[in-house]
């Protein structure tokens, strides 16, 4: 049977955003009709169709001429990864749609927008908590926005959401301690006792970046490369200190950091923006998933394992995603940037488990090659640390 398309979130670099409530009168957003008609109107205006009689010119610029003409604009619901599948399969397995049941708005993850030109495709995803989805009336909350597309296109689709929705979009800037907490809850699951999946496997080689925002203008940042054998030992020595079980792995690396380069990350003009590995790349702005790898078939001869419906690694996406939406909503308003960086939760909040009756399936073609695929080395431009096995790691 032929591969499923790839899950939309998967192996795509997205600019993040927040978006308040979208207004949408009396129709609901989360059906076939609405969801087709502003297909039309944005794919109206990124043409630059007519406007009232007048010829609107929106996306003409060296740029967008590059990528040819948009063939098509699609606005469809999307669910997770199994309603992906579930979806999809029909295409290559026409036998499948007795047995899949179609999406329904109460189960929907949000929305994913396609765009598809001539020589390049674009999408963007509206995404909400699927255990949370009430909304005000006449309004649908979806309040994590990715958008993928080159920046005149992504200023037009942005300006729809506005208009149309009578929405206020604003980049969503993630603060260190949630990118720490982030990578925490992967080592949390990757190595709690009924995991099949270990750390040096699925994070392998760890890659973070130290920036100086108002320290000094000499100095932008520092990158750390910390090698997948020894990505374990932090963690294991950080669960050994005081105060730390929380954040074992953060603990223990500022404590490497103190002793080797006297260096205080707790302080905040040192903070941690970006942190790259196998699993995903994060920063302030932006975001990178890669598709987890399920739950082996020999896990069901375990006895820890036989009663999981996901790896280790399925699970830590799913809580990562659940906190970064919460991130995305905040209090429900759009609070000043001081004031909502006051009531962020500081660490993600674990997820619902995943849906029992576990089902064999296909597996979108994400996730093919993820073993194989060679991870870029790390830039070290100003200054440039590198932690190995050869270095001895701080004792605390």
């Amino acid at each position: 049977m032929a591969d499923i398309s790839p899950y939309p979130l998967y192996n795509r670099t997205y600019h993040l955003y927040r978006l308040s409530p979208l207004h949408h009168h009396g129709q609901p957003l989360l059906a076939d009709t609405a969801l087709s008609t502003h297909a039309k109107r944005l794919k109206e205006q990124l043409k630059g169709d007519n406007v009232r009689g007048v010829q609107v010119d929106f996306a003409r610029t060296e740029d967008t001429a590059k990528l040819g003409p948009l063939e098509e604009c699609n606005w469809d619901m999307i669910g997770d990864e199994d309603a992906w599948i579930d979806r999809h399969r029909q295409s290559v397995d026409p036998d499948a749609s007795q047995l899949s049941t179609g999406l329904t708005a109460d189960r929907a993850r949000g929305i994913d927008v396609v765009l598809e030109y001539e020589k390049q495709s674009y999408n963007a995803l509206l995404l909400r908590d699927p255990n949370v989805t009430a909304s005000p009336e006449g309004f649908t909350s979806l309040p994590l926005l990715l958008v993928k597309m080159p920046g005149p296109i992504r200023e037009i689709f942005l300006n729809y959401l506005r208009t149309s929705f009578d929405a206020h979009v604003a980049p969503l800037r993630l603060p260190p301690r949630f990118i720490t907490s982030s990578l925490e809850t992967y080592f949390s699951r990757l190595s709690a006792n009924t995991s099949t999946q270990t750390i040096q496997d699925v994070v392998r080689q760890l890659h973070i970046q130290l920036s100086f925002p108002t320290a000094t203008t000499l100095l932008k940042h520092i990158d750390i490369t910390i090698a997948a054998t020894d990505v374990p030992a932090f963690v294991s020595r950080g669960k050994l200190m005081k105060n730390a079980q929380d954040q074992p792995f953060t603990a223990a690396l500022s404590a490497y950091l103190r002793h080797h380069l006297a260096l205080d990350i707790s302080q905040p003009r040192a903070q941690i923006s970006k942190i790259a590995c196998n699993s995903f790349h994060l920063s302030t702005e932006r975001l990178k998933l890669s598709a987890p790898d399920p739950l082996a078939d020999t896990s069901f001869s375990d006895e820890g394992a036989s009663s999981q419906d996901a790896s280790a690694g399925q699970l830590a996406v799913q809580d990562f995603l659940t906190s970064l939406v919460k991130e995305a909503a905040g209090s429900g308003t759009f609070l000043s940037e001081d004031l909502t960086t006051d009531r962020r939760e500081e660490t993600p909040s674990s997820s619902a488990s995943v849906k029992a009756g576990r089902r064999k399936r296909a597996v979108s073609n994400a996730a093919v090659g993820n073993d194989n695929k060679k991870k870029a080395k790390a830039r070290g431009k100003e200054n440039g640390v590198r932690v190995d096995g050869d270095e001895n790691m701080v004792h605390v």
